[in-house]
């Protein structure tokens, strides 16, 4: 987790080197191995090293190259770095002696503007290119790196974290009131909005040229919604699975330090657990690998144990615990708050910030996590939708017997359902009742008037009671809308689907509070399902390889036979976290829930009805807990007031929402 921070001012005017030092000291935390400065006239770029893979040792950034053209700061670890070397002719250096940063560079210097779509790993960078004279950036592929920027006429600011943004004057704490209710009707799926007017996260698979101010983003990678991969076998299948899989691993263990895995007991979290500990006695390393794993001794319903236990078993592992049910959700909120720079929606961050705590203590600068396995796997269960749209009713009638048995549904009525909207309704649309009852609707809203649009004062779609003000402003009902039809709309394909799933923009949200979070304890991060080939291979597969004989996540189920205790690689039940989470929130932040949501005047009218609020609020003081979704409101209502009472930023609205 280094950091990169960078200035550019337009017409040659010289940037303000006392601003750029202010941004990359704000970041240091993230780079304890050294920072540095290079500053050109206009151009300035600083870096935060945090020094993690063998070649980093050698690593001093900002880079320059040795005609004096380029100059880079970068975030980065490339794992085809073998391959790179052969292509970019360095084989006259010995490997161990070329840094990620180095590569980075040679391939811009080869390829220019497509150097991301050579290289393989996570990234954040940008090039200053002295006879362009422009600055070139670019993110990684499905957005483990950070990259957040502002421009204007005045200034080009970019930067890991935005809180260094900020040490430029020119750059104002303005408040995204749109981000906001995003936030509020949980709707984070914009991939470039950030919750600062004009402060902007550069998307996935992404690059970006700035010059003059002039800012041109392109996207330079995409998944191919029609290519499906064909091999000879199921085997065939699970053993390439198996081949991509483990190098995602084998290149993520590449380190100078100590590395462990989150251990959930999970299928995902346990399938890198157990390759990593075969790739370590392959390699005849004798150390154990650290694990870090979250157990509930009081709250049963949210324990893991037996299935840690399974994975502990096979040996190879040194294990460690938090106890998560001796946790609140707030724990240190006021220090998580300073680290995030957008109000929190992640609920378990609570757990995974201590298990990042316990492994910075025990050395460990390199966490494997398993984080959103099952959406780059992905569960297959639209292999049903695919079988009923096509009228294979008797595969379908097996593939939905074997899942009710795996996951104990009941059948009848979900079979029933499928029956009729793939086969009886699509056949009573062609009757004519059907056309008579089209024609009756019609004329029907031809003599009765068109009932108006629901208003603010109407039921809306989303739980959170809002301020009906603060919804008409933002128009906001026609965004919600919008966003729910790009992210959850009817796609072409289960292929289309898998797509949306993997690039979506909540996907980059969550991994940058992940990121921040263990910065903050000086990790890094590295996460083998988000392999760029892993999830090309993932979305290739013909449905059949996504789910068979009801079983879901088959893929890694299979490619996983020998790696996995059988245990785990067949089990269909998932650890509920939630149960645990309401308890906390109950037992350990009744208080701070309370003040937070109605002490401060004129905090949160801006935005939600806190009548209504606080008749949620009741409820949960009463211990009524059976509605998750009333939880969830107190979460992320308490978020957003810790939030603002902590940062300082301009809210436009505030005066219009708070008059009597």
């Amino acid at each position: 987790m280094s950091a990169i921070t960078g200035l550019l001012r337009p017409e040659h005017h010289p940037i303000e080197v006392a601003h750029l030092q202010q941004m990359t000291e704000i970041l240091s935390h993230r780079g304890p191995d050294g920072t540095d400065l290079w500053c050109n006239g206009p151009i300035g770029l600083g870096h935060c090293l945090l020094q993690t893979t063998p070649e980093s040792l050698l690593e001093h950034l900002p880079l320059t190259n040795p005609s004096q053209t380029l100059t880079l700061t970068a975030d980065a670890r490339i794992d085809n770095r073998a391959d790179l070397i052969q292509v970019l002719s360095l084989q006259a250096y010995p490997p161990e002696t070329i840094t990620d940063s180095a590569l980075i560079l040679a391939a811009y210097e080869q390829w220019g503007e497509k150097c991301p779509e050579h290289l393989i790993g996570d990234f954040a960078f940008a090039i200053w290119d002295t006879v362009q004279q422009h600055l070139f950036c670019a993110r990684d592929h499905l957005g483990v790196k950070p990259f957040f920027y502002y421009g204007s006429d005045t200034v080009f600011a970019f930067a890991s974290e935005i809180k260094a943004l900020f040490c430029t004057p020119d750059i104002p704490r303005k408040l995204n009131e749109t981000r906001v209710a995003d936030f509020l009707t949980m709707m984070l799926f914009d991939p470039k909005m950030t919750i600062y007017r004009q402060i902007f996260r550069l998307p996935a698979a992404h690059s970006m040229i700035v010059s003059n101010q002039n800012i041109q983003i392109s996207s330079y990678w995409s998944l191919d919604p029609d290519y499906e991969l064909q091999l000879e076998s199921d085997q065939a299948y699970a053993d390439r699975f198996r081949e991509i899989f483990t190098e995602a691993v084998r290149c993520r263990l590449r380190s100078a330090f100590p590395v462990g895995t989150l251990l959930s007991g999970g299928i995902d979290s346990s399938s890198i657990t157990c390759t990593a500990v075969q790739l370590k006695q392959q390699s005849q390393d004798q150390t154990k690998l650290p694990t870090f794993s979250a157990v509930f001794n009081e709250i049963t319903a949210s324990d893991e144990q037996k299935y840690i236990n399974a994975v502990i078993d096979e040996g190879g592992i040194d294990p460690h615990y938090v106890q998560g049910d001796q946790l609140g959700p707030w724990t240190d909120h006021q220090q998580v708050i300073a680290e995030q720079d957008e109000p929190l929606f992640a609920c378990n961050l609570h757990l995974t910030r201590a298990l990042y705590k316990t492994a910075q203590q025990k050395s460990v600068r390199v966490l494997l996590d398993g984080f959103d396995g099952d959406q780059t796997v992905s569960h297959g269960v639209g292999y049903l939708k695919t079988l009923a749209k096509t009228g294979r009713w008797l595969k379908l009638f097996q593939e939905m017997q074997g899942f009710c048995r795996n996951y104990d549904h009941a059948f009848l009525p979900l079979y029933r359902s499928y029956l009729y909207k793939f086969g009886l309704e699509p056949i009573l649309k062609q009757t004519k009742i059907l056309k008579l009852t089209r024609k009756l609707k019609q004329l029907k809203s031809t003599l009765l008037p068109t009932p108006p649009a629901p208003s603010s004062g109407q039921a809306m779609p989303w739980s959170m009671p809002l301020n009906p003000e603060f919804v008409d402003q933002l128009d906001l009902l026609k965004r919600y809308q919008q966003l729910r039809r790009q992210r959850f709309g009817a796609q072409p394909t289960q292929r289309h689907s898998h797509i949306a799933d993997v690039t979506s923009g909540l996907i980059s949200s969550t991994l940058e509070v992940m990121d921040r979070t263990a910065a903050a304890c000086q990790l890094e991060l590295r996460y083998p399902f988000w392999d760029k080939r892993l999830v090309e291979f993932c979305v290739s597969l013909p449905e059949a390889q996504k789910m068979q004989q009801g079983w879901t996540r088959l893929i890694i189920r299979r490619g996983m036979t020998g790696v996995l205790p059988p245990f785990i690689q067949w089990r269909c039940s998932k650890g509920n976290l939630g149960t645990a989470f309401d308890h906390t929130l109950y037992n350990y932040e009744s208080t701070l829930i309370r003040e937070a949501l109605f002490n401060p005047p004129n905090q949160m009218p801006e935005f939600i009805d806190t009548v209504a609020l606080e008749n949620i609020y009741e409820k949960f003081a009463e211990g009524q807990m059976s509605n998750s979704d009333n939880t969830l409101l107190i979460w992320q209502a308490v978020n957003l007031s810790l939030w603002l009472q902590q940062t300082e930023i301009e809210r436009p609205f505030a005066n219009e929402f708070t008059k009597d």
